[in-house]
């Protein structure tokens, strides 16, 4: 599409040819059109997950438990971060959700079932001062590679 046709498009059109353009692109090659879905998702969300890339992240868990997925639904993360005052400042419910799972996920051997050891680290990785906006989204992007 040229830029003059993007520009006098409404929103659905645009929408309608750009899902119609990225079904042609994952038939042909799927490690492309995941970067492109990717690359759109940054765009739209920052770099801040959201239900749907939750999800996605935590079906690819491996957990030391010898599990496979969360641990932890939204709501529950969500619950035990108000019993513990965390505030969504920096990140939002789903990024704590999604670190509190990978915590669970890479350390639990060194946790067990200790919860409260698990909002400590999710609390040190996502409250960490010298950290970047979206910490959790860019440590889940770098560690998919």
């Amino acid at each position: 599409m040229h830029t003059r046709i993007i520009e006098s498009a409404n929103l659905d059109q645009l929408k309608e040819y750009l899902t119609k353009e990225l079904y042609k692109v994952k038939e042909r090659d799927f490690e492309m059109y995941e970067e492109l879905e990717l690359d759109l998702y940054k765009e739209v969300y920052g770099y801040h997950f959201n239900e749907w890339l939750l999800e996605k992240a935590l079906s690819c868990m491996r957990n030391e438990d010898g599990t496979n997925g969360g641990h932890w639904t939204l709501e529950q993360t969500s619950s035990v971060a108000k019993g513990n005052n965390v505030e969504f400042v920096h990140f939002n419910e789903y990024d704590w959700c999604y670190v509190m799972n990978m915590m669970y996920s890479d350390y639990y051997k060194a946790g067990g079932n200790n919860t409260s050891f698990y909002v400590e680290l999710t609390k040190a990785f996502l409250c960490d001062k010298d950290a970047p906006d979206g910490k959790a989204l860019k440590y889940y992007l770098a560690m998919k590679d």
